[in-house]
């Protein structure tokens, strides 16, 4: 990507899982991106990295439980020494969220909550174009929070946890419970065509979403929420019943909800610019 967030070229790979040959793979794609856009290795100004789960403030990633090849090794410092340039890791649904907040409106001047719905639930905070920070420097978890719904534990410790009902992850196990497949599309298409057990699917999700957008939103007060992720595609047969929840809001105002404009990409658009940048 140029510094003015212009994307030169891209290589989409399956997250690896086999622990000790991860760093090889994406050295390896990276390199070939580089080579795909006519970039020297020696004229690229640094790497961003946006990954789920906790990262600490040294950059190393701790989600064993989503990315066990990636969790607990020296990454950015590892590519730093194989690219000779600067590497900033942080997590994705930060580096989704400056994305958004600074290529879609400037939506983060009042306060933008981005929800991203994907094999997890990620959740990240921008306020002034800056994402928000713990204490300690590392952003809150908040896609691990206990929501009104059945019993749906986590390896969190929760009994009820948001990312277990509104990850994208959840939508297609219902899917595939009640219409036999995972594919959203198809479930999508169906409520389309006047089936009400798809309809029901969305409508049970919906639900959950906006249980979870309601803790959420009681807690910090934003002025809009932004859903990204593959399963925000679908929001247009979860925005009823969503909203239905954030209605009953009593603690705070309701803020507007959008699906993210960005496309796939966003969350590496975003970690690209970490690099050089004060966030």
């Amino acid at each position: 990507m140029t510094a003015g967030g212009k994307v030169l070229a891209s290589s989409t790979l399956t997250t690896p899982h086999e622990v000790g040959r991860a760093l090889a793979i994406y050295v390896t794609h990276i390199r070939r991106a580089l080579d795909m856009a006519g970039v020297a290795v020696a004229n690229i100004a640094g790497i961003g990295i946006g990954a789920s789960g906790p990262v600490d403030a040294d950059g190393i990633i701790r989600n064993p439980e989503s990315l066990p090849a990636l969790s607990d090794i020296p990454f950015r410092t590892a590519l730093e020494d194989e690219f000779d340039t600067a590497c900033v890791v942080d997590n994705d649904a930060v580096t989704a969220a400056l994305a958004e907040a600074h290529q879609v409106h400037g939506r983060s001047r009042n306060g933008l909550l981005m929800v991203t719905l994907g094999t997890g639930v990620g959740v990240a905070l921008i306020r002034n174009g800056r994402p928000y920070r713990g204490a300690d420097g590392i952003h809150p978890e908040g896609g691990h929070i206990t929501i009104a719904g059945p019993p749906a534990p986590c390896y969190c410790g929760r009994a009820t946890c948001l990312e277990q009902l509104a990850s994208r992850s959840s939508l297609q196990a219902s899917a595939l419970a009640v219409t036999g497949s995972e594919d959203l599309a198809a479930l999508g298409a169906s409520v389309r065509e006047g089936k009400t057990a798809a309809a029901d699917v969305f409508a049970e999700y919906g639900t959950y979403v906006g249980n979870g957008l309601v803790e959420l939103c009681t807690q910090h007060r934003p002025a809009s929420v932004v859903l990204g992720g593959s399963a925000s595609r679908y929001l247009e047969f979860f925005h009823s019943p969503l909203m239905a929840r954030l209605m009953a809001l009593r603690d705070a105002p309701v803020p507007d909800v959008f699906a993210s404009r960005l496309d796939d990409l966003g969350g590496a658009v975003g970690a690209a610019s970490l690099i050089g940048g004060s966030q």
